[in-house]
């Protein structure tokens, strides 16, 4: 059932992170109109092993978003790292409500704290979407409308060539 759904996530994502050392998740909730239920919102995980792979890999991050399909609707948001030997390396996942601004946002904020951290000038290559150039600058810049300081000054944003020939 959803309720069921809804109630395993945290401790699915728990486990996942109690046997993968250095792994992280985060899940943002709905408060149910008439008390419980809540109804998830926002869910964002990263695997450990790939976090510390990460930081051996170049300084580029590939992001996007794909809708999902099927009983479950919403976003699912990527970050994507490249090694050396141009061997594709995920490093997060979110699964959204709706690919805006917002959701970028609270994405990349995670993607910092839990996969880049101290690791400087970053470079997003992603596809123009207006909500991730709005996230990147709020990120850059501070939040004016919530009075939210810069988090991610050093940041560099590129577009996706394959997008642009698309």
């Amino acid at each position: 059932t959803f309720e069921a759904s809804y109630d395993n996530l945290p401790r699915l994502l728990a486990t996942i992170c109690q046997r993968n050392p250095d792994s992280f998740y985060d899940i943002k909730h709905i408060a149910g109109e008439q008390g419980p239920p809540s109804i998830l919102q926002r869910a964002f995980f990263s695997l450990g092993p790939c976090v510390k792979a990460f930081q051996h890999c170049r300084p580029i991050l590939c992001i996007d978003g794909t809708f999902l399909t099927g009983k479950y609707r919403g976003h699912m948001l990527t970050a994507i790292a490249a090694d050396g030997n141009n061997q594709l390396l995920p490093v997060a996942f979110a699964f959204v409500e709706s690919e805006n601004t917002d959701s970028w946002y609270w994405f990349l904020e995670r993607v910092k704290f839990a996969v880049v951290g101290d690791r400087k000038n970053v470079c997003l290559l992603h596809d123009r979407h207006a909500g991730i150039l709005r996230a990147i600058l709020d990120l850059q810049n501070g939040r004016i409308e919530t009075g939210d300081p810069p988090k991610w000054r050093d940041i560099h944003s590129r577009w996706c060539m394959r997008h642009i020939g698309a």
